[in-house]
Order: structure tokens, then C-alpha cells, then sequence
């Protein structure tokens, strides 16, 4: 309930933002179709539309029709690298897509066999460099700084929120805004965030008012930007999940669940009420075994008697086979008086 409250509370402020926005732009165009008829009286409206829409078709599937696009291809070597990382990654921007029936049979089995692989390839990864980046340094926090664990992973996990947002969304982002002439700061961050969130959405690609030259070092760049930024986002991801606060709010929504902790420290144990003036009783065990001597008239022969839960009469054993420490003193005792013996 609480997720599609979330699904239908997102709906509703996006309808909100951006459908104005929507009307507005449509009443533009329409305008702007209108007065080219007028200026053009010979150009009937049937033909336009059918043009516009085979135009409109032709760039959704990545072809460039426009003179200013007509060095544009997007299935080169550095474009077609680009479409591979993207599609492996489950980024999709859209804008490129397979135009023949054996490219389109291609991708699904590239997808069955590379997606699974790259999934295991970045989780191989981020299990490697786990140890390194967080367990490592929660340790020497904890060492060197006098820490708790929770507090060091709590500023470990900061620092490296902060190092990551920096160097994967904040600097690329000013780098973006200045090779693209038309984007500001925020089209720039907004670009960032849906390539690494994966989102891939098409309204934003770098590179498309560039020369060719430039157009495929920024799809290479971007190639790079994307691998490197998932793995570095799922080690942080990582690192925050085990956080105690986050297992606290995954056992308040998922229940309690048997297991322990992860990164849960003797330090960080505590003990709910009064524990004063309880102290433990202490339990008794019976031992697998315990020899005792039987005296008798007769030479003393040990028996070992089991506890009864192994069902086993006593066994006797031979006098050469016991310990010279547990066998009874045959020697006569020199404090007793002679008129006893």
C-alpha cells in the first residue's frame, strides 16, 4: 500500500508540473505549423503531416535526416560500442535502436547471454572492493580513532557519499555544461543521474551538436563514465546496507528475521532492562565417563561406569590397563594399629 501511494503521489505531481508545460508546447507548434502554411500556400497540409511524421519516425530510431546531422551515424564502431555498454548495462537511452530483423534477433540473444554476465561481472567486482573500501577503514576508525563500529561506519559511509557524489555527479556535470554549449548545470546533473541510476531516458545525450570527431569521444567517455560509475554506486549501495540503522528499518518493514547482523560488534550490543543483581547459575554436565574402584576381598579391578544415557552396563577392564594414578593402593597403610590388621 505504502509503495503504490508512493507510485500514485509521484503520477500526480508530475501531471501537474509538466503538463502545462505539454500544452504549451504543442500550442507552439501548432502555431508555428499554421504560419508556415500561410507563408507557403502551395505545400498542402496532408503532405506536411505525412512528412513530419516520417521524420519524426526516422529520429526516434536514431537516423539522422537533418542537414545539420547528415555526418551522424550511429551504428560506427565508437556508436555501436556505445549502444552495447548501454544495452548491457540496462541503460537504454533510445536513441539508437537495431532497423533490421536480424539485428533486432541479435540483441535478444546478446541480452539472454550479456546481461546476466554483466550482472555477475559488476557484483564480482563489488564484492572484491568491498573489503577495501569499507570494511577496511570502518576497522582502522575503530583502531585508531577509538570509534564504535556504528560510528565509524556511519562516517566512513558519509565521506564516501560525499567523495562519490563529487566525482561522479557534481564534477561531470560542470564538465558537461561547459562542452555542451546548450545544456546548463542542471540538464548537465539531471544527465548524470539518469545515467547511473540506469534510467536511460532520450532527452538528453552528449555529443549531438558536436562534430564526429567529438560526437564519438564523448560516447566513448560516456561508455567508461557509466561502468565505472555502476560499480563505484554499488560498492556505496553496499556499504550503506550494512549500516545497522538500514537493517533496523528493513527488520521494521520485513519482520524479524532470524541471522545475525551484519557488522554488528560486541560494542554495539545492548542489553534491554535491569541486568543488576542477576547473576547466572551455573549447569552441570555429567561426563562422558568416570572410573571408580570397586573394593573387594578380591584384588580391586576398575570398572568404568557410563551415564545412562548411553544404556551400557559397566565395563570391567584388566589391572595392566589402568593408569599406575587410579589404581587402589595395595600397600599396606602404616598408621593403622596392629591389633586391626
Amino acid at each position: 500500500m505504502a509503495y503504490g501511494l508512493l507510485i500514485i503521489i509521484g503520477a500526480v505531481v508530475l501531471m501537474i508540473l509538466e503538463q502545462p508545460e505539454e500544452n504549451l508546447l504543442v500550442t507552439e507548434i501548432r502555431e508555428l505549423k499554421a504560419r508556415f502554411l500561410a507563408e507557403n500556400p502551395c505545400v498542402e497540409e496532408n503532405s506536411l503531416d505525412s512528412l513530419l511524421m516520417n521524420v519524426l519516425s526516422a529520429s526516434k530510431r536514431g537516423v539522422a535526416v537533418l542537414k545539420s546531422d547528415s555526418d551522424e551515424c550511429n551504428f560506427d564502431f565508437t556508436s555501436s560500442l556505445f549502444f552495447v555498454i548501454t544495452f548491457l548495462t540496462t541503460t537504454g537511452y533510445g536513441t539508437t535502436v537495431p532497423l533490421s530483423d536480424e539485428g533486432r534477433v541479435f540483441c535478444v540473444v546478446y541480452c539472454l547471454v550479456g546481461i546476466p554476465f554483466t550482472m555477475l561481472l559488476l557484483s564480482s567486482l563489488t564484492h572484491a572492493l568491498l573489503p577495501w573500501v569499507t570494511h577496511t577503514p570502518i576497522q582502522n576508525l575503530q583502531v585508531f580513532w577509538g570509534l564504535s563500529r556504528n560510528h565509524a561506519a556511519l562516517l566512513h559511509c558519509s565521506v564516501l557519499a560525499f567523495c562519490t557524489a563529487t566525482l561522479f555527479f557534481l564534477i561531470p556535470a560542470g564538465a558537461l555544461c561547459l562542452l555542451e554549449s546548450d545544456w546548463n548545470y542542471l540538464e548537465s546533473l539531471y544527465f548524470c543521474f539518469i545515467s547511473l541510476s540506469t534510467t536511460g531516458l532520450v532527452d538528453y545525450l552528449p555529443g549531438r551538436t558536436q562534430s564526429l570527431a567529438a560526437r564519438q569521444g564523448l560516447e566513448f567517455a560516456t561508455s567508461c563514465y557509466l561502468m565505472l560509475g555502476l560499480i563505484v554506486l554499488l560498492v556505496v549501495l553496499e556499504s550503506f546496507w550494512e549500516l545497522q540503522q538500514v537493517q533496523g528499518i528493513l527488520r521494521f518493514f520485513a519482520g524479524p528475521r532470524h541471522g545475525e547482523l551484519k557488522g554488528v560488534g560486541l560494542d554495539e550490543l545492548v542489553l534491554s532492562g535491569d541486568m543488576t543483581g542477576l547473576e547466572e547459575e551455573p549447569h552441570y554436565t555429567l561426563p562422558i565417563s568416570t572410573i571408580s574402584p570397586a573394593f573387594s576381598d578380591s584384588p580391586a579391578t576398575p570398572t568404568i561406569e557410563l551415564p545412562p544415557i548411553f544404556d551400557l552396563p559397566p565395563m570391567a577392564t584388566s589391572k595392566e590397563n589402568v593408569p599406575p594414578s587410579l589404581r587402589p593402593n595395595s600397600t599396606p597403610d602404616l598408621c593403622q594399629s596392629p591389633s586391626t590388621t
